[in-house]
């Protein structure tokens, strides 16, 4: 269940229901009449696994006084819209909010109306960084949280979330890796362009993770994994500091390792080396830059391409977040 839906008014209602079946999002970036507002919330209400998003720059939709017409809603997302000054509105929804994505918008929002939420499963923060703490503080069953563009150490130094299993940190910073080790429960973890992340050795000692994303961070070896033994699927996207033919030999000791992707990368081919008799490793893809350099990779590797990645998070039960 991955498709998007746009909607507007006039909103057509069948065709809607249909489109609903497969759909992960719905989404509007200009009022709807009350009615329509109507129609929707009851129609959400019987996908209570649809997240509902509003987007774009109308001012009235900046307000949140749509949400009055739905006390039932689940998950709500306003990511990118950017005139929302405001989450206060927030009190309109239910208190059996499960998912809450405050994305981006054109000004800093101040968190503390939504740690009025007290058990919320997925959460995704993006730069807003007053009353983060309150809000994580107040739901610790979350299970899936994803922050971009902060100092994450800085503004939360210290967390105790026993439930969480998947973690996804964007841009912003990380001076400690060893703030990873609060969570030992982490099964899905996803790096992308994080600063002063230079050191992954504690991720090597989460006891739980099985797919670790890695982009575009400064490392220029993977560590020893050999004591990963539950870490089932590497990604590594514009790893461009991996150079050596030995920048991988670490990852290569993972001891269950199933599926392995490395793209947009500056690799020799040899650095596949160390994977080529690996006794678990089913799915490879290659990516380095030139189609001399994967080919020889790919061929030295002779593997099937991974699973994609709903496919993975479904057969193993991971929750991935973005």
């Amino acid at each position: 269940m991955s498709r998007i839906v746009d909607v507007s008014s006039p909103l057509d209602m069948q065709q809607l229901r249909v489109r609903l079946d497969d759909a992960s999002v719905v989404q509007f970036s200009q009022p709807l009449a009350e009615a329509e507002y109507r129609l929707l919330a009851a129609l959400l209400a019987e996908h209570p696994t649809v997240t509902l998003r509003a987007y774009g720059f109308d001012e009235d939709l900046a307000t949140l006084r749509f949400l009055r017409w739905f006390p039932r809603l689940r998950r709500f997302s306003v990511a990118h819209l950017h005139n929302l000054t405001d989450l206060a509105p927030l009190h309109q929804l239910s208190a059996d909010v499960e998912l809450l994505d405050i994305g981006e918008t054109r000004k800093p929002l101040n968190l503390t109306p939504a740690a009025a939420f007290r058990d919320l499963r997925q959460l995704r923060i993006v730069a807003h960084r007053g009353g983060l703490p309150e809000l994580i503080d107040a739901n610790p069953n979350l299970q899936g949280l994803s922050l971009w563009r902060l100092p994450v150490d800085q503004y939360l130094p210290l967390i105790a979330l026993p439930h969480l299993q998947s973690l996804a940190l964007t841009l912003g910073s990380l001076a400690h890796g060893e703030w990873l080790l609060q969570v030992p429960t982490l099964r899905y973890v996803a790096l992308r362009a994080v600063r002063k992340l230079t050191d992954l050795d504690p991720v090597t000692r989460l006891p739980a993770l099985q797919w670790l994303c890695l982009d575009a961070l400064t490392a220029d070896r993977l560590p020893d994994f050999s004591s990963c033994t539950t870490l089932l699927r590497a990604d590594c996207t514009a790893m461009r500091h991996l150079r050596h033919t030995t920048s991988l030999q670490g990852l290569a000791a993972a001891p269950q390792l199933r599926e392995l992707s490395v793209t947009e990368a500056l690799l020799p081919a040899d650095a596949f080396k160390p994977f080529v008799d690996h006794p678990t490793l089913e799915h490879v893809s290659v990516g380095l830059g030139t189609e001399r350099r994967s080919c020889e990779a790919e061929q030295l590797l002779r593997r099937t391409p991974p699973r994609s990645d709903t496919d993975f998070a479904v057969r193993y039960g991971l929750l991935r977040v973005l």
